[in-house]
């Protein structure tokens, strides 16, 4: 079902830019020893993932000032080349478009390492140096860059048109460091069927110290998308608890100790929940809409044993964890659109991921200020495995206890497994 809850303005960016080398420079050495130093750095993100957190605003096209919307709360690191995104604390990333994680409002991806990449190791595009500038207070070497249309592969999605356009941009650097400052991308020569008047992506690096490494990392971001109506979406990112994953192995030729009998107790089956399962759940977590997150964990139990064609399926009491996908409101004279997904069940030795629809809810009355607001619940299952509903009033906040009423469907292979 199409809601126009759900704002038709869509718009999200899809980059695999491809950027870079070209022209002359009045200093070629020094300009060769940033790209180098880049390349290292850039060489090290698949070792890091970091919390990105998104404040999201809007302006209308009769106001100068942008409104607050939401906040989005993902995980990002690069694997096998490819920015991919996971829900904080789940276990996988997604092998899919972030598009597919948060389903409405601006989004945009590449600002974490695929801009960076492409620009200073992929070898197209052209360079012109614009010398000594002061930056924040600090001496920086500027750079602009132009890429065409035919180089760049850099994408952009507005609504349900899609275009892959010029990207012209400037980057700074420290002379003595030579660190990547700040890097800004602009959509140039954008077609006019894109109805979009400019697409800004700015992103500032810094060092930082993770485990036992110094890594260069992206600190915060500043995404704008303007409209030829004279509306604009805007994302501040922040990049935050970035940490390394690895492995160690150990080799010893010592007698290995006893194996606690216990130890086997510790495994855990992995389980796969056939379709059509009727799963009804209780959640164990508030839902404020003043403090809450699209990303925000929620929590809950199996209300009672769910039986297959093969036996029983899921205990009563089994443990199930899910997100807030969805918290959008389009404006204050409409209902708040809340989107829950749920992603995993366990109970004593097994786990099983869910993946589902939602067919039913009983949501009790939402007090605020001592008054009772009475919601008419429209259930929408637009998006797969994400159950939506509306809220109406001026804020709300859900208590713990409400029940939900869940049919799993068969679940899509896209899932890419976190490194460990």
């Amino acid at each position: 079902m199409r809601n126009g809850i759900i704002r038709a303005g869509l718009c999200a960016i899809f980059l695999a830019m491809a950027a870079a080398r070209g022209g002359q420079s009045p200093d070629e050495g020094q300009l060769a020893r940033f790209k180098e130093k880049v390349r290292q750095d850039m060489a090290s993100i698949p070792n890091y993932t970091c919390l990105e957190t998104i404040e999201r605003a809007r302006r209308e096209s009769h106001s100068r000032n942008f409104k607050p919307g939401d906040t989005v709360r993902l995980e990002v690191s690069v694997v096998a080349g490819k920015e991919l995104f996971a829900w904080p604390g789940s276990r996988q990333f997604e092998d899919r478009r972030v598009t597919a994680l948060v389903s409405s409002g601006t989004i945009g991806t590449g600002m974490f390492a695929t801009f960076a990449q492409n620009l200073f190791v992929r070898g197209k595009g052209t360079l012109q140096n614009r010398g000594d500038e002061s930056l924040d207070g600090r001496r920086a070497i500027r750079y602009d860059f132009h890429v065409t249309q035919q180089e760049s592969g850099f994408r952009i999605q507005n609504r349900n048109t899609s275009e892959i356009v010029a990207a012209t941009g400037s980057f700074w650097f420290d002379p003595t460091s030579l660190d990547l400052i700040r890097l800004d991308v602009y959509g140039d020569e954008m077609p006019y069927r894109l109805q979009l008047a400019e697409a800004v992506f700015r992103t500032f690096y810094a060092r930082m110290h993770v485990g036992d490494s110094d890594a260069l990392l992206p600190q915060r971001s500043e995404v704008t998308m303007a409209s030829f109506s004279g509306e604009a979406d805007r994302d501040a990112v922040e990049f935050s608890q970035c940490r390394e994953y690895g492995s160690e192995s150990t080799i010893t030729f010592d007698t290995p100790p006893p194996t606690p009998p216990e130890a086997s107790t510790l495994r855990v089956r992995e389980v796969d929940l056939p379709a059509g399962l009727l799963v009804p759940v209780e959640s164990d977590t508030a839902i404020d809409s003043q403090t809450a997150a699209v990303g925000d964990p929620l929590h809950g139990r199996v209300l009672r044993e769910v039986w297959s064609k093969g036996g029983l399926a899921v205990p009563h009491g089994a443990k199930i964890t899910g997100r807030i996908c969805l918290l959008d409101r389009s404006t204050w004279s409409t209902p708040f659109a809340l989107g829950i997904e749920l992603s995993e069940i366990e109970w004593e030795g097994a786990r099983a991921t869910f993946y589902g629809e939602l067919v039913d809810l009983d949501l009790p009355r939402v007090r605020i200020h001592h008054i009772d607001y009475t919601n008419t619940v429209l259930i929408n299952g637009e998006i797969p495995g994400v159950g939506i509903f509306y809220i109406d009033g001026p804020r709300f906040r859900i208590a713990p206890g409400f029940h939900m009423v869940w049919r799993t469907l068969a679940r899509p292979r896209n899932a890419v497994r976190k490194p460990r």
